[in-house]
C-alpha cells in the first residue's frame, strides 16, 4: 500500500523530467536570444573598435607618407634649384663659346659681344623668372636681361643687404674655380627696396675675361615647389574616397578633394566651428602630430552632423598642417552587413534547436515513462529494505543498549528513541526535557552534565559525558555514556545514549585488580628491600658485636684503656647510625606522604634507589656507572623510585643468570626540550628477540618458578604511562665501555619535566 507522501514522490519522479525539459528548452531559447542580442551588440562594438583602430592607423600612415613627401621636396629644393641653374648657365656658356669660336677670326670683339648679348637676352626659364647676366671680372655689367639699365655700369663696389661686395666676391671665387654657386641678397622689381635671398651659378668665360651667370629668388622657387607638391597631394586618393588635405597656419584651406573649399578659411566658417577651435590650439601647441575628433555640419542648423576623426601633422618650414580623416558613419554599413549574417545564422540555429529539442523531448518522455516505472519498483523495493534495516537497527540498538536523542534548542524539548526510554525506565508517552533528566541523575553528576551541554551549545563543542542515573521504573543504578554535537542547520543538539553499566563494572573490577597488582608489586619490592637490609645489616652488626665483645674481654682482663673504650664506642655508634639510616630509607620508600607530586632532584632520586640496592650490587660485584645530567623534576618520587628499583633488579637478575664476568649497569640521562630521558643499560647480552615485545605483559617472567612474579615490569609500565604521564620502551643495544664492546638490554624512560601536566 502506497501512502500519499510516497505517491507524491512517485509523481515527482514521473513528471519532473518533462517539466524540467520544458523549462530547459525555455531557458535555452531565452539564453540564445540574450546571447544573440549580446553578440550583435558586441560585434557592433568590435566592428566600430576595429574600424576606428584600422582607420586611425591608415590615416596616420597616409598623412605621414604625404608629410615625408613634402619634407623630401622641401629638403631637395635647393639641390634641384642649383642643378637647374647650372644646366641653364652651362647652355648659355656653350652658346657664347660657339658664337665666339665661329666669329673670332672674322669679327671684332665688339661685334662678337653684341652677337652673344642678342643670343642670350631673350632666353627665359623657371616660368619666365630666369634670365642671364654677364659681367667683366672687374665688375662692369655686360648683359642683364631683366635690368637693361645696369648694362655698362661698374658694380665693383655694390654691396648687398648683408654687407657683401658681390662683384669683388665673384672675382675672388672665380680666380680659384672656373664655376661656382653663390647665395646673395638682391631686390625684386615692384617690391620696393627690400632684398631677397637669391641662389646663383656663375661660370667663367675665358676668351674675354667674363663670367656668365643666373640666379633665382629662393622664395619664388619655394612657391613653385609648394604648388607642385599641392598638385601631387590633391591627386592622392585611397580607400573609401580618402584624401589628403592641407591648411596653412592661418586656417586657410590650400588643398582638399572638395575644390569649392580651397581658399576658404576654417575660422570664418561657422559650420567648421569645432575644427576651428581644435586647429588653433594645435597650431599654437608644441605637438607635431595628433588625432582630432570633431563634427562636420552641412548647414548652421544641421541637427545631425557627421562625426569625423582626422590625423593632422604640422610642417613648420612651410607653415602648413596636412592631414587625412575618416567618417565614423562609414562603419555603419559594415555593421549592417555583419548583422545580417548573424541574423541568418541565428535563424538557422534557432530552427535546428527547435527540431532537436522536439526530438529530444519525445525521447525523454518515452524514457521518462519507462524510468518512472523502473524507479517505482526500485522505490518500493528500497522502502521494504529500509523497513527491514530499521528493524535491524532497532534490534542492534537494543542489543548494544544504544539509543539516539536530540534536543530542540528552540523549544528545549528532548526526543528519545525507544531504546533510550527503556534504558531510563520511562514510559514512552512521557515528555522529557533537561530538568526531568536531572531528577534521574546522581547529584554529583548533574553539574558536570549541565556544564557539558551548555559548552556544546555556546562554544559548538562536542558533548561527551558519563553519568549515573536511577531508573525511573525500578530505581536501579545505571551508568550512561552520552555523546552529541550541534546541528546548526536544524538548530538541534543530536547524539546517542548508551547503557555502559556492564562496561563500567568491568572497568571498576579492572581498577581493583590493578590495585591488587600494584600492592603485590609493592610487597615484592618490600621483600627485596628486606633482603637488601639483611645484607646491609650484617657488616654493621658484626662490627657492633666485635666492638662490644672486645670491650668486655679487655674489661675482664683489666687492660681496658680509655682511648680503646672511646674508639670502640665510636664504631658502635657509627654502625648504629648506619642501621638507623637504612631503616629511614626503607620507611621513606613506603611512606604514603612521598606518593604525591613534588619537585625532586633526578640525581638524588637515582642515588636513593641505588642506596636501597647497594649491598646486593656490591656483594655480586656489579659495577654501577652513572652519567646523570642534574635536573629538577615535578613528579611522584616514590613511584619513580619503584620503577627504577624494578628495572635495576631486573638487570641484576639478568647479569647473575648469564654469569657475566664484567657485570655493568650504566645509568644515563639526557634533557631535551622540557623532557628528560633516563636510560638503564646492562651488559647481560640482551633479551631474546622472540620475547622482548612481551616483557611488559602481566605475569610474564623468564625466571624459575618461585623466583619471579612477572608483575614488576608490567607495574613499571603502568606507573610510567598512567601516573607519571611518560613512556617506557625496551630494546637490545650494543655499546662500548672502557675500550670494550658489550651487549645488553636498554630500558628508556621518557618523562616530562613536569609530569603533572
Amino acid at each position: 500500500m502506497i501512502d500519499k507522501n510516497e505517491n507524491r514522490i512517485l509523481n515527482i519522479i514521473k513528471y519532473s523530467p518533462i517539466i524540467f525539459i520544458f523549462l530547459i528548452a525555455i531557458f535555452i531559447g531565452y539564453f540564445i536570444k540574450v546571447e544573440h542580442d549580446q553578440n550583435i551588440k558586441s560585434e557592433k562594438e568590435q566592428i566600430q573598435k576595429d574600424f576606428v583602430e584600422q582607420e586611425r592607423e591608415r590615416v596616420e600612415f597616409i598623412t605621414n607618407k604625404a608629410y615625408d613627401f613634402i619634407k623630401k621636396k622641401d629638403k631637395s629644393k635647393t639641390k634641384i634649384l642649383k642643378q637647374t641653374l647650372k644646366s641653364h648657365v652651362t647652355n648659355a656658356h656653350s652658346i657664347a663659346m660657339s658664337i665666339y669660336e665661329n666669329n673670332k677670326a672674322t669679327k671684332s670683339k665688339e661685334e662678337i659681344t653684341k652677337l652673344i648679348k642678342e643670343a642670350l637676352r631673350e632666353i627665359r626659364f623657371l616660368n619666365g623668372r630666369g634670365y642671364f647676366f654677364i659681367y667683366k671680372m672687374n665688375g662692369v655689367n655686360i648683359l642683364n636681361s631683366a635690368f637693361p639699365k645696369l648694362e655698362g655700369k661698374d658694380l665693383w663696389h655694390y654691396v648687398d643687404a648683408k654687407g657683401t661686395f658681390l662683384l669683388q666676391e665673384m672675382n675672388k671665387r672665380l680666380k680659384e674655380k672656373k664655376e661656382v654657386f653663390y647665395e646673395w641678397y638682391w631686390n625684386k622689381p615692384n617690391e620696393g627696396e627690400k632684398d631677397f635671398l637669391k641662389v646663383g651659378f656663375f661660370k667663367k668665360f675665358g676668351p674675354y675675361d667674363w663670367f656668365i651667370g643666373t640666379g633665382e629668388y629662393m622664395n619664388d622657387f619655394t612657391k613653385e615647389v609648394k604648388k607642385e607638391a599641392l598638385e601631387i597631394v590633391q591627386n592622392l586618393k585611397y580607400k573609401n574616397d580618402g584624401y589628403i588635405f592641407a591648411i596653412d597656419n592661418s586656417g586657410k584651406i590650400i588643398s582638399t578633394a572638395h575644390k569649392k573649399m580651397i581658399g576658404v578659411n576654417i575660422h570664418d566658417s561657422y559650420i567648421n566651428r569645432e575644427l576651428s577651435k581644435k586647429f588653433k590650439l594645435f597650431v599654437d601647441s608644441n605637438r607635431n602630430g595628433d588625432f582630432f575628433n570633431y563634427k562636420i555640419y552641412k548647414t548652421i542648423d544641421d541637427m545631425h552632423p557627421k562625426n569625423k576623426t582626422a590625423y593632422m601633422k604640422k610642417f613648420d618650414n612651410w607653415d602648413w598642417v596636412i592631414g587625412s580623416g575618416f567618417n565614423m558613419e562609414d562603419a555603419d554599413s559594415i555593421i549592417e552587413r555583419r548583422q545580417k549574417i548573424l541574423e541568418n545564422k541565428y535563424d538557422k540555429y534557432l530552427k535546428n534547436l527547435v527540431i532537436l529539442s522536439t526530438a529530444f523531448l519525445v525521447v525523454v518522455l518515452i524514457l521518462s515513462y519507462f524510468m518512472s516505472k523502473y524507479l517505482e519498483r526500485r522505490f518500493l523495493s528500497y522502502k521494504t529494505a529500509l523497513k527491514n534495516k530499521n528493524k535491524n537497527l532497532i534490534r542492534a540498538q537494543k542489543v548494544a543498549k544504544l539509543g539516539d536523542w536530540k534536543l530542540d534548542l528552540d523549544t528545549k524539548e528532548i526526543y528519545w528513541s525507544d531504546e533510550v526510554y527503556r534504558i531510563f525506565g520511562v514510559d514512552k508517552d512521557k515528555k522529557v526535557d533537561l530538568d526531568f533528566m536531572k531528577t534521574l541523575m546522581d547529584k554529583e553528576c548533574t553539574d558536570y552534565f549541565v556544564k557539558s551541554i551548555n559548552s556544546s551549545i555556546s562554544k559548538n563543542k562536542k558533548h561527551s559525558c558519563i553519568y549515573k542515573i536511577r531508573k525511573n521504573d525500578n530505581g536501579k543504578s545505571v551508568w550512561i555514556d552520552c555523546k552529541g554535537e550541534i546541528d546548526k542547520h536544524n538548530n538541534i543538539l543530536i547524539g546517542t545514549i548508551q547503557d555502559i553499566t556492564i562496561r563500567k563494572k568491568l572497568e571498576l573490577e579492572k581498577e581493583q585488580h590493578e590495585k591488587i597488582l600494584y600492592q603485590q608489586s609493592k610487597m615484592a619490592a618490600m621483600g627485596e628491600m628486606l633482603n637488601n637490609i639483611a645484607h646491609q645489616w650484617r657488616q654493621p652488626l658484626s662490627t657492633i658485636s666485635t666492638a662490644a665483645t672486645g670491650i668486655k674481654l679487655q674489661k675482664d682482663m683489666d687492660i681496658l684503656k680509655d682511648e680503646d673504650l672511646t674508639h670502640a664506642m665510636d664504631n658502635i655508634n657509627k654502625s648504629a647510625q648506619y642501621l638507623s639510616q637504612t631503616i629511614e630509607d626503607f620507611r621513606n620508600f613506603f611512606n604514603p606522604k612521598n606518593s604525591s607530586f613534588k619537585e625532586i632532584s633526578l640525581e638524588e632520586s637515582i642515588e636513593k634507589s641505588l642506596a636501597l640496592l647497594e649491598a646486593q650490587f656490591k656483594a655480586k660485584s656489579i659495577t654501577i656507572v652513572k652519567n646523570i645530567e642534574e635536573i629538577r623534576l615535578y613528579t611522584l618520587e616514590n613511584e619513580f623510585i619503584q620503577v627504577l628499583i624494578n628495572i635495576l633488579n631486573n638487570s641484576r637478575d639478568a647479569l647473575l643468570e648469564n654469569t657475566i664476568d664484567n657485570k655493568l649497569i650504566i645509568i644515563n640521562s639526557k634533557v631535551d626540550n622540557e623532557r628528560v630521558t633516563i636510560e638503564i643499560l646492562d651488559s647481560a647480552n640482551g633479551i631474546d628477540e622472540k620475547i622482548i615485545t612481551r616483557v611488559f605483559e602481566p605475569y610474564f617472567t623468564t625466571k624459575y618458578k618461585g623466583q619471579g612474579t612477572g608483575i614488576g615490569l608490567y607495574m613499571s609500565q603502568e606507573i610510567v604511562t598512567k601516573l607519571l604521564k611518560g613512556n617506557i620502551v625496551v630494546s637490545n643495544k650494543k655499546f662500548k665501555y672502557e675500550n670494550k664492546y658489550y651487549k645488553g638490554a636498554s630500558f628508556k624512560i621518557e618523562l616530562s619535566i613536569n609530569s603533572k601536566k
